[in-house]
Protein backbone atom coordinates (compact mmCIF):
# COMPACT_ATOMS: atom_id res chain seq x y z
CA UNK A 1 0.00 0.00 0.00
CA UNK A 2 2.63 2.11 0.83
CA UNK A 3 4.33 2.02 -2.68
CA UNK A 4 1.20 2.78 -4.49
CA UNK A 5 0.88 6.00 -3.05
CA UNK A 6 4.72 6.78 -3.23
CA UNK A 7 4.52 5.64 -7.28
CA UNK A 8 1.20 7.84 -7.73
CA UNK A 9 3.08 10.85 -5.77
CA UNK A 10 6.26 10.22 -8.21
CA UNK A 11 3.90 10.33 -11.63
CA UNK A 12 2.15 13.09 -10.69
CA UNK A 13 6.09 15.23 -10.02
CA UNK A 14 7.21 14.18 -13.02
CA UNK A 15 4.44 15.58 -15.10
CA UNK A 16 4.55 18.98 -13.43
CA UNK A 17 8.21 18.80 -14.17
CA UNK A 18 7.18 17.57 -17.85
CA UNK A 19 4.68 20.70 -18.75
CA UNK A 20 6.25 23.62 -16.38
CA UNK A 21 8.35 24.97 -19.57
CA UNK A 22 5.51 24.81 -21.83
CA UNK A 23 3.04 26.13 -19.58
CA UNK A 24 5.31 29.12 -18.96
CA UNK A 25 6.22 29.34 -22.55
CA UNK A 26 2.42 29.81 -23.63
CA UNK A 27 2.00 32.28 -21.00
CA UNK A 28 5.60 33.56 -22.44
CA UNK A 29 3.61 34.52 -25.84
CA UNK A 30 0.56 35.91 -24.94
CA UNK A 31 -0.59 39.02 -26.44
CA UNK A 32 0.55 42.33 -24.20
CA UNK A 33 -2.21 44.09 -23.20
CA UNK A 34 -3.21 47.55 -24.95
CA UNK A 35 -2.10 50.62 -23.87
CA UNK A 36 -4.46 53.13 -22.46
CA UNK A 37 -5.90 55.58 -24.31
CA UNK A 38 -6.14 59.11 -23.05
CA UNK A 39 -9.05 60.51 -21.98
CA UNK A 40 -10.43 63.04 -25.62
CA UNK A 41 -9.99 66.74 -24.99
CA UNK A 42 -13.07 68.19 -24.03
CA UNK A 43 -15.17 69.83 -26.73
CA UNK A 44 -14.32 73.74 -27.03
CA UNK A 45 -17.27 75.89 -25.20
CA UNK A 46 -18.55 78.78 -26.59
CA UNK A 47 -16.96 78.30 -30.23
CA UNK A 48 -17.06 81.18 -32.32
CA UNK A 49 -16.28 81.36 -36.00
CA UNK A 50 -14.11 83.48 -37.71
CA UNK A 51 -15.98 86.99 -38.66
CA UNK A 52 -15.85 88.33 -42.30
CA UNK A 53 -14.42 91.48 -41.55
CA UNK A 54 -11.88 92.40 -39.07
CA UNK A 55 -14.80 93.46 -36.56
CA UNK A 56 -18.25 92.88 -36.19
CA UNK A 57 -20.65 94.01 -38.85
CA UNK A 58 -23.19 96.49 -37.49
CA UNK A 59 -25.81 99.04 -37.67
CA UNK A 60 -23.85 102.34 -37.43
CA UNK A 61 -25.16 105.64 -36.88
CA UNK A 62 -22.50 108.91 -37.20
CA UNK A 63 -21.88 112.43 -37.40
CA UNK A 64 -19.10 114.15 -38.44
CA UNK A 65 -17.64 117.49 -39.42
CA UNK A 66 -16.44 119.10 -42.57
CA UNK A 67 -13.39 121.37 -42.56
CA UNK A 68 -14.47 122.98 -46.05
CA UNK A 69 -11.44 124.65 -47.36
CA UNK A 70 -10.15 127.13 -50.26
CA UNK A 71 -10.88 127.00 -53.29
CA UNK A 72 -13.43 127.01 -56.22
CA UNK A 73 -16.84 128.43 -54.67
CA UNK A 74 -20.03 128.15 -56.25
CA UNK A 75 -20.91 129.54 -59.09
CA UNK A 76 -23.66 130.98 -61.53
CA UNK A 77 -23.34 130.41 -65.24
CA UNK A 78 -25.17 131.83 -68.61
CA UNK A 79 -27.23 128.04 -69.38
CA UNK A 80 -28.37 127.52 -72.81
CA UNK A 81 -31.61 128.97 -72.84
CA UNK A 82 -30.22 132.39 -71.71
CA UNK A 83 -31.01 135.68 -73.75
CA UNK A 84 -28.26 137.76 -72.59
CA UNK A 85 -25.42 137.25 -69.85
CA UNK A 86 -26.23 135.58 -66.96
CA UNK A 87 -23.02 134.63 -64.80
CA UNK A 88 -21.92 135.94 -61.46
CA UNK A 89 -19.02 134.13 -60.12
CA UNK A 90 -17.85 133.64 -56.53
CA UNK A 91 -20.91 133.96 -54.34
CA UNK A 92 -18.66 133.51 -51.13
CA UNK A 93 -16.68 130.55 -49.42
CA UNK A 94 -18.18 127.63 -47.70
CA UNK A 95 -18.21 127.29 -44.17
CA UNK A 96 -17.85 124.42 -41.86
CA UNK A 97 -20.06 121.65 -43.01
CA UNK A 98 -21.90 119.00 -40.66
CA UNK A 99 -22.90 115.59 -42.05
CA UNK A 100 -24.83 112.70 -40.60
CA UNK A 101 -24.31 109.01 -41.86
CA UNK A 102 -25.80 105.68 -41.04
CA UNK A 103 -25.48 101.77 -42.41
CA UNK A 104 -26.88 98.84 -41.97
CA UNK A 105 -25.55 95.47 -43.28
CA UNK A 106 -28.15 93.89 -45.89
CA UNK A 107 -26.10 90.64 -47.16
CA UNK A 108 -23.14 88.49 -46.23
CA UNK A 109 -21.01 91.13 -48.10
CA UNK A 110 -22.76 94.24 -48.79
CA UNK A 111 -24.19 97.26 -46.98
CA UNK A 112 -26.81 100.08 -47.45
CA UNK A 113 -25.39 103.58 -46.53
CA UNK A 114 -27.32 107.33 -45.88
CA UNK A 115 -25.04 110.06 -45.67
CA UNK A 116 -26.28 113.60 -45.84
CA UNK A 117 -24.80 117.31 -45.50
CA UNK A 118 -25.33 120.84 -45.54
CA UNK A 119 -22.81 123.73 -46.85
CA UNK A 120 -23.78 127.02 -46.91
CA UNK A 121 -21.65 130.52 -48.10
CA UNK A 122 -21.89 134.19 -47.96
CA UNK A 123 -19.78 137.24 -49.41
CA UNK A 124 -19.04 140.55 -50.76
CA UNK A 125 -18.76 141.58 -54.46
CA UNK A 126 -18.97 144.74 -57.08
CA UNK A 127 -20.65 143.33 -60.25
CA UNK A 128 -17.77 142.38 -62.78
CA UNK A 129 -20.45 143.26 -65.77
CA UNK A 130 -23.52 144.00 -66.41
CA UNK A 131 -25.57 140.75 -65.87
CA UNK A 132 -29.55 139.26 -65.48
CA UNK A 133 -29.32 137.05 -62.83
CA UNK A 134 -32.95 135.20 -62.04
CA UNK A 135 -34.54 137.60 -63.81
CA UNK A 136 -33.47 140.54 -61.75
CA UNK A 137 -30.52 142.90 -64.08
CA UNK A 138 -27.60 143.84 -62.24
CA UNK A 139 -25.54 146.59 -63.58
CA UNK A 140 -21.81 147.08 -63.36
CA UNK A 141 -20.00 148.21 -60.26
CA UNK A 142 -23.20 147.58 -58.06
CA UNK A 143 -22.21 146.31 -54.67
CA UNK A 144 -23.77 142.63 -53.86
CA UNK A 145 -24.12 140.42 -50.63
CA UNK A 146 -24.39 136.90 -51.96
CA UNK A 147 -25.19 133.89 -50.08
CA UNK A 148 -25.77 130.34 -50.97
CA UNK A 149 -26.98 126.87 -49.04
CA UNK A 150 -25.95 123.26 -50.60
CA UNK A 151 -27.77 120.51 -49.09
CA UNK A 152 -26.77 117.30 -50.98
CA UNK A 153 -27.74 113.64 -49.67
CA UNK A 154 -26.79 109.55 -50.87
CA UNK A 155 -27.66 106.60 -50.39
CA UNK A 156 -25.60 103.67 -51.89
CA UNK A 157 -24.70 99.64 -51.77
CA UNK A 158 -21.52 98.75 -50.73
CA UNK A 159 -20.71 95.80 -51.73
CA UNK A 160 -17.51 93.47 -51.40
CA UNK A 161 -16.12 93.03 -54.79
CA UNK A 162 -12.60 91.38 -55.13
CA UNK A 163 -11.12 89.27 -53.28
CA UNK A 164 -14.61 87.40 -53.07
CA UNK A 165 -13.58 85.12 -50.07
CA UNK A 166 -14.27 84.47 -46.32
CA UNK A 167 -12.69 86.16 -44.24
CA UNK A 168 -12.56 88.49 -46.26
CA UNK A 169 -8.85 89.62 -46.81
CA UNK A 170 -6.63 93.33 -45.58
CA UNK A 171 -7.27 94.47 -48.44
CA UNK A 172 -10.15 94.67 -50.84
CA UNK A 173 -11.86 96.16 -53.11
CA UNK A 174 -15.67 97.29 -53.27
CA UNK A 175 -18.23 98.50 -56.03
CA UNK A 176 -20.38 101.31 -54.98
CA UNK A 177 -23.76 101.43 -56.61
CA UNK A 178 -25.51 105.04 -55.43
CA UNK A 179 -28.09 107.89 -55.35
CA UNK A 180 -27.30 111.49 -55.28
CA UNK A 181 -30.14 114.45 -54.76
CA UNK A 182 -28.46 117.92 -54.18
CA UNK A 183 -30.83 120.65 -53.60
CA UNK A 184 -28.96 124.38 -54.14
CA UNK A 185 -30.10 127.37 -53.43
CA UNK A 186 -28.55 131.27 -54.20
CA UNK A 187 -29.12 134.62 -53.38
CA UNK A 188 -28.24 137.46 -54.54
CA UNK A 189 -28.56 141.51 -52.69
CA UNK A 190 -28.61 144.45 -54.82
CA UNK A 191 -27.16 146.78 -52.22
CA UNK A 192 -26.50 149.89 -54.74
CA UNK A 193 -30.01 149.93 -56.69
CA UNK A 194 -31.82 149.08 -53.32
CA UNK A 195 -29.74 152.12 -51.32
CA UNK A 196 -32.97 154.17 -51.56
CA UNK A 197 -35.15 151.73 -50.39
CA UNK A 198 -35.26 150.40 -46.97
CA UNK A 199 -34.64 146.57 -48.39
CA UNK A 200 -31.89 145.93 -50.77
CA UNK A 201 -33.45 144.15 -54.53
CA UNK A 202 -33.14 140.47 -53.97
CA UNK A 203 -33.11 137.99 -56.06
CA UNK A 204 -32.54 133.81 -56.17
CA UNK A 205 -32.80 130.71 -57.57
CA UNK A 206 -32.62 127.06 -56.57
CA UNK A 207 -31.66 124.35 -58.47
CA UNK A 208 -32.01 120.73 -57.70
CA UNK A 209 -31.31 116.53 -59.28
CA UNK A 210 -31.19 113.68 -58.76
CA UNK A 211 -28.38 110.98 -60.32
CA UNK A 212 -27.27 107.33 -59.81
CA UNK A 213 -23.67 107.65 -59.34
CA UNK A 214 -20.97 104.49 -59.43
CA UNK A 215 -17.73 104.44 -58.16
CA UNK A 216 -15.20 101.85 -56.60
CA UNK A 217 -13.50 101.97 -52.79
CA UNK A 218 -10.27 100.27 -51.55
CA UNK A 219 -9.64 99.18 -48.58
CA UNK A 220 -6.69 98.14 -45.95
CA UNK A 221 -6.89 96.76 -42.43
CA UNK A 222 -3.71 98.41 -40.84
CA UNK A 223 -4.78 96.14 -38.07
CA UNK A 224 -7.49 94.52 -36.45
CA UNK A 225 -8.88 97.94 -35.68
CA UNK A 226 -7.59 100.19 -37.97
CA UNK A 227 -8.90 100.66 -41.80
CA UNK A 228 -7.29 102.73 -44.49
CA UNK A 229 -10.30 103.65 -47.16
CA UNK A 230 -10.15 105.58 -50.15
CA UNK A 231 -13.09 105.90 -52.57
CA UNK A 232 -14.82 107.91 -55.38
CA UNK A 233 -18.11 107.92 -57.63
CA UNK A 234 -19.27 109.83 -60.05
CA UNK A 235 -21.13 110.23 -63.31
CA UNK A 236 -22.70 112.94 -65.70
CA UNK A 237 -25.17 113.18 -69.22
CA UNK A 238 -23.24 115.29 -71.81
CA UNK A 239 -24.73 119.01 -71.72
CA UNK A 240 -26.77 118.21 -67.94
CA UNK A 241 -26.23 117.41 -65.17
CA UNK A 242 -22.88 116.15 -63.62
CA UNK A 243 -21.79 115.18 -60.36
CA UNK A 244 -18.91 113.29 -58.73
CA UNK A 245 -17.06 112.71 -54.97
CA UNK A 246 -13.89 111.31 -53.37
CA UNK A 247 -12.30 111.08 -50.27
CA UNK A 248 -9.48 109.23 -48.52
CA UNK A 249 -9.60 108.93 -44.75
CA UNK A 250 -8.75 106.04 -41.65
CA UNK A 251 -10.53 104.69 -38.98
CA UNK A 252 -9.84 103.86 -35.94
CA UNK A 253 -12.61 101.22 -34.30
CA UNK A 254 -12.72 99.47 -30.97
CA UNK A 255 -16.13 97.85 -29.35
CA UNK A 256 -18.87 100.17 -30.21
CA UNK A 257 -17.11 103.27 -30.96
CA UNK A 258 -15.20 104.84 -33.88
CA UNK A 259 -13.62 107.78 -34.46
CA UNK A 260 -12.59 108.83 -38.37
CA UNK A 261 -10.23 111.21 -40.59
CA UNK A 262 -9.43 112.95 -43.19
CA UNK A 263 -10.18 114.42 -46.80
CA UNK A 264 -12.77 114.46 -49.19
CA UNK A 265 -13.80 116.58 -51.91
CA UNK A 266 -17.28 116.70 -53.83
CA UNK A 267 -18.55 118.35 -57.20
CA UNK A 268 -21.44 119.43 -58.51
CA UNK A 269 -23.35 121.06 -61.85
CA UNK A 270 -26.97 121.39 -62.69
CA UNK A 271 -28.06 121.01 -66.32
CA UNK A 272 -26.97 123.70 -68.24
CA UNK A 273 -29.75 123.48 -70.47
CA UNK A 274 -31.66 126.24 -68.45
CA UNK A 275 -31.49 129.71 -68.61
CA UNK A 276 -28.72 129.61 -65.55
CA UNK A 277 -27.17 126.72 -63.81
CA UNK A 278 -25.18 126.58 -60.95
CA UNK A 279 -21.74 124.36 -60.28
CA UNK A 280 -19.69 123.91 -57.05
CA UNK A 281 -16.66 122.02 -55.99
CA UNK A 282 -15.87 122.15 -52.32
CA UNK A 283 -13.13 119.94 -50.72
CA UNK A 284 -11.63 119.87 -47.12
CA UNK A 285 -10.45 118.10 -44.06
CA UNK A 286 -13.37 116.38 -41.94
CA UNK A 287 -13.33 114.53 -38.71
CA UNK A 288 -16.04 112.42 -37.38
CA UNK A 289 -17.07 109.97 -34.89
CA UNK A 290 -19.28 107.06 -35.24
CA UNK A 291 -21.55 104.94 -32.80
CA UNK A 292 -21.95 101.08 -33.86
CA UNK A 293 -24.83 98.46 -32.40
CA UNK A 294 -24.15 95.03 -32.93
CA UNK A 295 -26.62 92.83 -34.52
CA UNK A 296 -24.57 89.77 -34.56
Amino acid sequence: MTFRRFDVWALSLMCSVSFWPAISLAQGQQAPAAPVSPPPAPAAQNAKPLPDYPDPRTFMIGASYWLTGPGKTLDVDTGSQALDFETLHDLGKAKYSPAIEASYPITRTGSLHFEIFQTQGDGNQLAPIYTDIFSQGISQGDSLSTQYKIIATKLYLDDLLFPHKFPVAKFRLKSLWEVQYVHAKATIDDLTEGAEATTPITTSGTKQFILPTFGLAAEYAIAPHVLLRIDGSGFGIPHKADIWDAGASVAYRHGLWETVAGGKAFHFKSSPNSTEYLTDTLAGAFIGIRFHLSLF
